[in-house]
């Protein structure tokens, strides 16, 4: 793995990891805008980077191999949980 793409795959955990505060935040202040905003803005950061990284390096899901024409590209590298 490259120091980019290990920078990128911290970027992905770092903004994951922040959905998933604010998402069990939210589960008992349903009703607090600045919170649900943040998750918003973080949910859209990490699709991006997501769909950046699965263009880039390998797809980090399934769902992200949809994006090849010519072949299967979802078992050409390591797993994601292998990093």
């Amino acid at each position: 793995m490259t120091a980019e793409q290990a920078a990128m795959m911290l970027k992905l955990q770092q903004v994951g990891m922040t959905m998933d505060d604010l998402r069990e935040y939210l589960d008992t202040h349903l009703y607090d805008q600045y919170a649900l905003e943040r998750f918003n803005m973080a949910a859209a950061e990490y699709a991006a980077l997501q769909e950046e990284y699965s263009r880039t390096y390998s797809p980090l899901t399934w769902h992200d191999a949809c994006n090849s024409d010519s072949e299967w590209n979802w078992g050409l590298s390591d797993f994601p949980w292998d990093y």
